[in-house]
């Protein structure tokens, strides 16, 4: 899909290995800030987006929990009109949307499901993380070069993780739903705990399991990482997402409502230390 020279187009913030990745296949990168409110600015996508050989996103999103709109992704639909660039479209997080609209595929848009990689896991809607069960759907001629470049690299999942697989897709719907409802009580509860932070402010969590505060501190955030450790929180420095999510921090509700009130209140003490 991305050969050397190739333009690949990512909003930032966004799940950092995508950049890796892209790196690998000689391709370059063109990072594109999202709006304040963490969602895409569509104006500087459709400037950002002409010859560009694929654009990818997730969504929900991994950092920031939200969850892009059938409005966003029909404007990104507009702006391909006309253009041979790809989309691929990571929903890893598609089983954890908690807002009022019903969650949008890629695939549901017209103007996108033609040129649309569907990039999907068994990872998160049955956590099953580390057991590297997934799929894809689209282009054929796209499908079958990952075809051949994953067999090179991992070969066939083995036969008991293929079996709980199975399992997973027939018989685990009321486990997901239930988990979906403790992520949307965590998330409720993680986002009060932040809003009461000074020096935080923070987008109501819309999917996925995080929020992504931004802090006032005058400081780095993988060296506010460092001194949140020194008082016993670890969460993920905002950079590490791309250069716009500086002055952000990544934090997960996979974790207990004890522990969720715990380590938002240590930050808000190690924030007040500084």
């Amino acid at each position: 899909m991305v050969n050397p020279g190739d333009v690949v187009v990512l909003p930032d913030p966004t799940y950092s290995l995508y950049a890796d990745l892209i790196a690998m296949a000689g391709g370059r990168a063109v990072h594109v800030p999202l709006a304040d409110d963490l969602h895409w600015d569509v104006d500087a996508l459709a400037r950002a987006l002409p010859g560009a050989r694929l654009f990818v996103f997730c969504n929900p999103s991994n950092p920031t929990g939200i969850v892009h709109s059938r409005a966003e992704l029909e404007a990104l639909g507009a702006a391909l009109d006309g253009t041979d660039t790809l989309v691929l479209t990571d929903e890893a997080y598609a089983d954890l949307v908690f807002t009022p609209e019903p969650f949008v595929s890629a695939l549901q848009i017209e103007s996108l499901a033609d040129r649309t990689i569907y990039c999907q896991t068994f990872s998160k809607s049955y956590a099953m993380t580390g057991w590297r069960l997934g799929y894809l759907w689209g282009p054929p001629a796209a499908i079958e070069a990952a075809g051949r470049v994953h067999a090179s690299f991992a070969g066939a999942p083995n036969t008991f993780v293929q079996r709980a697989g199975l399992v997973a897709l027939t018989e685990c719907a009321a486990d997901v739903a239930r988990m979906r409802e403790t992520y949307r009580r965590r998330q409720r509860l993680m986002y009060a705990e932040l809003a009461a932070v000074p020096g935080l402010s923070v987008q109501r969590p819309e999917g996925a399991f995080y929020l992504f505060p931004r802090y006032a501190a005058p400081i780095g955030s993988i060296d506010l990482v460092a001194h949140l450790r020194s008082h016993g929180v670890a969460v993920r420095p905002g950079a590490e997402f791309g250069a716009h999510g500086e002055g952000h921090l990544r934090l997960s509700c996979a974790a207990s409502d004890e522990h969720i009130v715990t380590g938002v209140r240590r930050l808000a003490t190690a924030l007040a230390a500084l």
